[in-house]
């Protein structure tokens, strides 16, 4: 059940808010799964949605309940509540004409997709402005940071697990970034920072989570998506990135690339086995000749020794 937000002090209510964000992410993940399996298959349900109600969720009775909190009662707040309403309007304006006539609305499934992006954008805001008033973003890139990432990543894979979601861990190496450092200094190497971290936060989809990992190091967490899909948002991250050189001053701007491994994340193997896998994928693209995507497909070996970065 809904519970209303701590009372015992700042810090508590703020974590509290967290996890309800948080769990509103996967809530609403599996619900669009559901909601489109009806659309699709309206003959046969899950064996486990029987008898659930479809436009029933936890963070609009959460809502409901602490709207008026102070941490709240915001414009942003209610503007996610607002979204999170017309997405289960449209969701049920759809499977009820389904069950109607058979028939799918196409310009009201493409809104239901539009608010159902609008919904994450929204609540991936929100939990970044959270976090940074917990600290957990990096004050550089305003990425998540190393912190709070393994008990994210953690959280991540008991639901995939939970809710039989493939979901991928990758990671987003910048090449020969030791020689922008030693040749224009580490205020240029901060500036490339930033501008790829932008480009990560900004072209990831809306559920995605970017952290910095260290150094020139970013990974990213993708709910969702199995390897085929997560390539191919890799292979767009990878484009934009060399797509965008950094200027550092008035005569210089300087180009950008990255390497990129990724891995998906299994039962059998602990977060940090996986992000061991994405690491020899990143090392496959290093070794390939760098600006390129390669995702974890071989059986485990000995891994070999970094090439230099």
């Amino acid at each position: 059940m809904p519970e209303s937000v701590a009372e015992g002090g700042m810090a508590d209510a703020e974590r509290d808010i967290l996890a309800e964000l948080e769990k509103a992410l996967g809530e609403h993940i599996a619900l669009i799964l559901r909601w489109n399996r009806k659309l699709m298959f309206p003959d046969s349900p899950h064996p486990s949605e029987m008898d659930d109600d479809e436009h029933d969720c936890d963070f609009g009775a959460w809502y409901e309940l602490n709207r008026n909190n102070r941490l709240i009662d915001q414009p942003a707040m209610h503007s996610l509540a607002a979204t999170h309403q017309q997405l289960h309007d449209s969701a049920k304006r759809l499977l009820s004409a389904r069950a109607v006539d058979g028939e799918i609305d196409s310009a009201e499934f493409d809104m239901m997709a539009l608010r159902a992006e609008s919904f994450f954008a929204q609540l991936r805001r929100l939990e970044r402005a959270f976090r940074t008033a917990r600290s957990d973003v990096d004050p550089l890139t305003g990425t998540y940071n190393r912190q709070t990432m393994m008990g994210d990543l953690n959280s991540e894979r008991e639901r995939a697990i939970r809710t039989q979601v493939p979901t991928a861990i990758a990671l987003v190496d910048l090449d020969h970034f030791k020689s922008v450092n030693d040749t224009y200094g580490h205020q240029a190497g901060d500036l490339v920072l930033q501008s790829v971290a932008g480009i990560l936060q900004s072209h990831v989809r809306p559920f995605d989570k970017v952290y910095r990992y260290g150094g020139e190091e970013f990974l990213i967490c993708l709910p969702n998506a199995d390897m085929k899909q997560c390539a191919r948002v890799l292979e767009r991250l990878r484009r934009v990135i060399e797509a965008s050189p950094v200027t550092i001053s008035d005569s210089t701007t300087l180009p950008v690339t990255a390497s990129i491994g990724a891995a998906p994340m299994t039962k059998s193997r602990t977060i940090e086995q996986i992000i061991e896998k994405a690491d020899r994928a990143l090392y496959a693209a290093k070794e390939g000749g760098r600006n390129r995507v390669r995702v974890w497909r071989s059986p485990d070996t000995k891994p070999a020794p970094k090439p230099s970065k």
